[in-house]
């Protein structure tokens, strides 16, 4: 009895692995923004923006570096030394310097110079001639280190790497938007394959029966021979169609499957979706959500940003530098370690560079000017953009609004083509009417459909590129997010 239990709920399980999947829109846009190799693409690139701002906000916290050091000669090595006579003499030694520092360093934003603190301990040993052992330790010293005060890249970075990172933010959700709006197109596109199959595997039955009947009535004589070959010819022509439908649809559904990351052999099939939602999108709503929502936006200001700074960096580095180099601190050498802390000199150094330009034909002046004609050309591309951003969305929301008409337009004729394709059969079958008539009424029910299906197919892409422009969900009135988790 138990094994019979087993065997059971093996089948059971079985059945279930290889049952059919019926899916709607609203499951395969879900499907695709969670298991779709454009949602692991989206992903990888905020990942990729995420950690390169936490690599730019980590450079501007403190930074504490542990470094050692240690170079000699253990097995001795022969130097020349050079006497008071002015000779030289080479000698054999073997000597060993071992270094450690620790320092706190940290960027100066508002300067682009770098501050630091540090404490460093040395130790020389000499084996060969003679046994020696020095110490050198310098518990604190404080440095300041400025490369130039012409041209400050911190600050631009500062300006610019946060705007990235939102970018990267807003992106995120558009990318995500974006698979919807490729989910759509595939879902319609299997589902008007699927849908052609369906109308031509009926038209099939139905020309078949209308043929056996045809048969009857015409070995009563009650129809002609040429009326009969039509029909016959008909029904090859439905079968052929059949065949071509049914690889188109096994076409698409591959497609659909590999989109999803799907197994190939997966039995799917598609249901129309189970609501449409019907809404008015007002354009000057349209216009301030994309205006607050959009990645172009901010990029557009970055690239402003950029350009600027392009011309700060031609500016800065025309030629003139200034360089600044201070340090302060205590420091001793002694021959025991714990003599090194007790006492000490004080330390100070300070360097400072400058270099001017005397003749440079005109290298730096022009430099500038290159970065100038860039900053112009930029802006004129930017405002170019802009333009093409408010009227794409200007387009989109206009064609999002018409596109509801067309769908009840369409549904309607759907309705009204069937309808009248089964009046026409009847019709036939009893005598009234010719199978011409008949065959036309069968095109307009199976161009019908097709249309309905295109109809939904342009409405919902017009539903999700109005979400993807805007960023926002106009039918529950609130702003498109999507939680980012770090695997």
């Amino acid at each position: 009895m138990l094994k019979l239990k087993l065997l059971f709920a093996c089948t059971l399980a079985v059945s279930a692995c290889f049952a059919q999947q019926k899916l709607v829109l609203q499951d395969v846009v879900a499907m695709a923004q969670k298991n779709s190799p454009s949602y692991y693409r989206a992903q990888s690139r905020a990942l990729n923006n995420l950690y390169a701002y936490r690599y730019f906000r980590s450079g501007q916290l403190p930074q504490l570096v542990l470094d050692a050091n240690y170079s000699g000669s253990p097995l001795g090595e022969t130097v020349g030394v050079l006497q008071p006579d002015g000779k030289t003499e080479y000698r054999r030694r073997s000597t060993s310097n071992t270094s450690l520092g620790l320092g706190l360093r940290q960027l100066v934003p508002w300067t682009g110079g770098q501050f630091s603190m540090r404490t460093d301990l040395a130790r020389f040993d000499q084996f060969d001639p003679y046994r020696e052992q020095r110490y050198m330790a310098t518990p604190f010293s404080i440095n300041y280190y400025q490369p130039s005060i012409m041209y400050n890249a911190a600050r631009w970075d500062r300006l610019i790497s946060p705007l990235l990172y939102e970018e990267s933010k807003r992106l995120y959700i558009e990318d995500l938007e974006v698979v919807a709006l490729d989910a759509s197109d595939y879902f319609f596109r299997a589902l008007a394959a699927q849908t052609q199959e369906r109308i031509l595997r009926l038209n099939v039955e139905n020309t078949d029966t209308l043929y056996k009947i045809s048969k009857g009535r015409f070995e009563l004589g009650k129809i002609a021979e040429n009326e009969l070959l039509q029909i016959e010819l008909n029904l090859l022509n439905a079968q052929n169609n059949l065949e071509q439908a049914s690889l188109n649809k096994e076409v698409a559904y591959q497609e659909l499957k590999r989109f999803l990351n799907m197994p190939k052999d997966a039995d799917i099939e598609l249901n129309l979706p189970s609501a449409t939602p019907l809404f008015s999108v007002p354009l000057d709503k349209a216009v301030t959500e994309a205006g607050s929502n959009r990645q172009a936006v901010l990029e557009f200001r970055r690239r402003r940003l950029q350009a600027a700074q392009e011309v700060a960096s031609a500016r800065g580095n025309n030629g003139y530098e200034f360089n600044l180099n201070a340090q302060f601190g205590r420091s001793n050498t002694d021959s025991l370690f714990g003599d090194l802390y007790s006492r000490g000199a004080v330390q100070q150094n300070l360097s400072i560079g400058v270099a001017i330009p005397i003749m440079d034909w005109g290298r730096a002046r022009n430099r500038v000017r290159q970065a100038k004609a860039n900053r112009d050309l930029a802006e004129i591309d930017i405002q170019q953009a802009e333009r093409s951003f408010d009227q794409e969305i200007y387009l989109q929301t206009q064609l999002f609004n018409i596109q509801q008409k067309q769908l009840n337009s369409a549904a309607k004729a759907d309705t009204i083509a069937r309808l009248r394709y089964e009046i026409t059969k009847q019709r036939y079958l009893i005598g009234k009417i010719s199978i011409t008539d008949l065959n036309l009424a069968q095109q307009e029910k199976d161009q019908a459909s097709q249309n309905y299906i295109n109809a939904l197919r342009s409405y919902w892409n017009a539903y999700y590129t109005v979400r993807r422009l805007t960023l926002y969900d106009f039918e529950k009135n609130e702003k498109i997010r999507y939680e980012f988790r770090e695997p």
